[in-house]
């Protein structure tokens, strides 16, 4: 697409933009709904609204090659961002859940359920290309140097003269015998065709009869054929089975995509260009108009000096580099390069007017004083070491890890289409794939991958992702380390196993992350936790398929918010097949039922489907596969080796989750609603 096009989507999310925010802030103060109901509704007509802003915004950024422009988009960009963070957080209050089905209000607004799916900036890496390239680069470095070299394995002995002999006669002897097989089979055919022609006494044809015969079944056999084709097309084009035809991306998709990656070096190419005019403009002002502002601000700080001299008696103190200088003063003007040359004769002044020793001792005294009621530090446990030598140490002890290059949309699945629907009937519908990808997406990704987001958005320290083995809560962890080039410390109770013991070992170690056994952390962690800042950008993610064993206080003390990865439904499991046949190098034909498969892998998880289908799917199958097309049997054979998700777990972590802080606000306020509407039967009942 051109730049017209780009600026005419940008135009119409500011239009768009304008009209939500006239809604919002109307110039009359609206009443406040009490019915939850409506206000959800209320709510996740904003979020849905400004998601759609969000997502056009993104694509307008990701594409403007203008620099100025850009500029003024990352800030309407991230400030949207920090806006749908926001109704998340008020959404959770109103229904007191983590997951929210808008399936009927995507009805109202004909959207559909991608439109909905929250999107991920990609500056987020790509304005942190080179640095993370640099880091990637030092991390394989330092790990390449900690991993042991293989020792090559002892020689193979060569084989005598007679072993290899025996071998080559033993294969001879198979082929021989698989020929001879053929041979024989194929006279065993020609000889039982004979004979039922004998018995069918069926009379021999003359030349004509047996051209229409043939060309009866001829006919026939081409016709089923093209019946077959228009089938398979008219399937294909519906969206009813996958494309044969469509191997790889179109021509027209692939122009696409080299268009867009054009448009981005040109990004680059004219930030270059604006940076360095920048700096030119700079220096050219200062050049030709720094001398007279410079004895302007000079004048103007002389004035001052003299003014707070005549109303207090003495020289104010002139302020440090760390609260800005002079730049308080002068917020609009540069002042640096003025400050040093006032601080010397502001001093000069002072020794002037103030002769006394014992005055300036206690001034020095007092501005001492200042700077300890200013806040206390926190202690660097590591004053005399770099960052370099922190991480590599953290590489070598295990605790800072490569993170597998996994995007969130490799976490396939699909929506819930019911959910409204069954929550009104008051069933709990299960949590999607796409609920969980959109919850991994507002909690951890956008919060870690834009510092101004951190700062806007309600702030959140800590997620649990809770669920059974395989329903791919790593996953999820390593996805947000590559969407946002987080660093991937490893604090589990396993790898924590012998490294720096006891509290001060335990101490060091937080320090050490932070800077750049489970009852280990109990008590350690929350107190970490507390110390961090929005502009540390820094989440603990934990994952646990049993939650239920530790302690529920502690571990909600220590986690903010509390997700559960439930097994998949059936319209996710059915994506997920599709994605991972095809992603092993499978071909999805009409003898592979993927629905069947779909219905039948229920009660598994997604670990579960991922390791059938690369037991299948070995190289000699890989190779078989033109001649024998793959079926739903091979893969289910190895799927029922696995151990199910039992509903007596599903049973426990439903149970356990309800003990939770928001899961009893939940049970409360359904018990409430119960109570109200059983109230209001017997008070209709008793009118009658």
């Amino acid at each position: 697409m051109s730049s017209r096009t780009y600026t005419k989507m940008w135009l119409e999310s500011q239009a768009s933009l304008k009209d939500l925010l006239g809604q919002e802030l109307p110039s009359q103060p609206l009443q406040t709904e009490k019915d939850r109901r409506l206000l959800f509704h209320m709510l996740a007509t904003l979020f849905l609204r400004y998601t759609q802003i969000l997502r056009s915004l993104e694509t307008c950024y990701d594409q403007i090659v203008h620099p100025q422009k850009r500029l003024v988009l990352q800030h309407v960009l991230d400030g949207v961002m920090g806006r749908v963070l926001e109704l998340k957080n008020e959404m959770v209050e109103t229904e007191l859940s983590e997951y929210h089905y808008m399936d009927d209000v995507l009805q109202d607004l004909k959207l559909t359920p991608a439109d909905m799916e929250v999107p991920i900036p990609k500056y987020f890496v790509n304005q942190r290309a080179k640095a993370l390239k640099e880091r990637q680069q030092v991390l394989s470095k330092i790990l390449t140097r900690v991993e042991p070299s293989v020792p090559p394995g002892p020689p193979r002995p060569a084989m005598l003269q007679g072993e290899a002999v025996q071998a080559v006669q033993m294969a001879e002897r198979m082929r021989q015998g698989c020929l001879r097989a053929t041979f024989m089979r194929e006279i065993r055919r020609d000889e039982e065709r004979a004979r039922r022609a004998r018995e069918s006494g069926a009379k021999e044809l003359d030349r004509e009869q047996a051209a229409i015969c043939i060309q009866k079944v001829w006919k026939g056999c081409l016709q089923r054929r093209c019946t077959k084709l228009e089938r398979e097309r008219e399937m294909a084009f519906i969206g009813m089975v996958p494309d044969p035809k469509a191997l790889g991306l179109s021509a027209a998709v692939l122009r696409a995509q080299l268009g867009e990656e054009f448009r981005r070096l040109r990004q680059a190419d004219y930030e270059a260009e604006y940076q360095q005019a920048l700096v030119s403009i700079r220096e050219g002002l200062y050049e030709v108009e720094g001398p007279d502002m410079k004895e302007e601000m000079k004048e103007q700080l002389r004035q001052w000096f003299i003014e707070c001299h005549d109303l207090t008696g003495h020289f104010p103190e002139f302020p440090d580099e760390e609260l800005g200088g002079s730049s308080i003063l002068f917020v609009d003007k540069t002042p640096e390069q003025v400050d040093e040359l006032m601080r010397e004769e502001l001093q000069l002044l002072k020794l002037a007017v103030d002769r006394e020793e014992g005055k300036s001792h206690r001034a020095k005294k007092s501005s001492k004083q200042k700077a300890k009621k200013g806040g206390r530090k926190e202690k660097d446990l590591t004053p005399d070491r770099t960052l370099d030598s922190l991480y590599e140490e953290l590489v070598l002890q295990g605790i800072l890890k490569q993170a597998q290059h996994i995007q969130l949309a490799d976490y396939t699945g699909d929506f819930c289409y019911l959910g409204t629907t069954l929550r009104t009937a008051g069933i709990e519908p299960t949590p999607s794939v796409m609920d969980i990808r959109q919850n991994i997406a507002l909690y951890a990704i956008l919060r870690l991958g834009s510092p101004r987001v951190c700062e806007l958005a309600p702030l959140v320290k800590s997620v649990l992702l809770a669920g059974p083995a395989g329903t791919g809560k790593k996953m999820l962890v390593h996805a947000v380390c590559t969407e946002t080039g987080a660093n991937l410390f490893d604090l589990s109770p396993d790898n924590l196993v012998g490294k720096y013991p006891g509290k001060a070992g335990l101490s060091m170690l937080m320090h050490m992350v932070f800077k750049a056994d489970p009852k280990r952390l109990k008590r350690d962690l929350p107190k970490a936790l507390k110390l961090l800042k929005p502009e540390d950008r820094v989440l603990l993610v934990g994952t646990s398929d049993k939650p239920y064993a530790a302690d529920v206080k502690a571990l909600c003390k220590a986690y903010e918010r509390i997700l559960l990865i439930p097994r998949p439904d059936y319209a996710s499991r059915y994506v997920t097949w599709q994605h991972l046949i095809k992603k092993y190098g499978g071909i999805i034909t009409p003898a592979l039922d993927v629905s069947a498969l779909a219905k039948l892998s229920d009660s598994y998880s997604q670990g579960h489907v991922a390791q059938a289908v690369q037991l299948v799917l070995t190289e000699r199958r890989l190779l078989q596969m033109l001649k024998k097309p793959l079926c739903a049997g091979e893969f289910l054979q190895l799927l029922a080796k696995a151990d199910p998700i039992f509903s007596e777990e599903e049973k426990m972590l439903q149970d356990w989750y309800m003990r939770t802080p928001l899961g009893k606000r939940r049970l409360k306020a359904v018990q409430e609603s119960t109570d109200g509407k059983a109230t209001k039967g017997k008070e209709k009942k008793g009118k009658k």
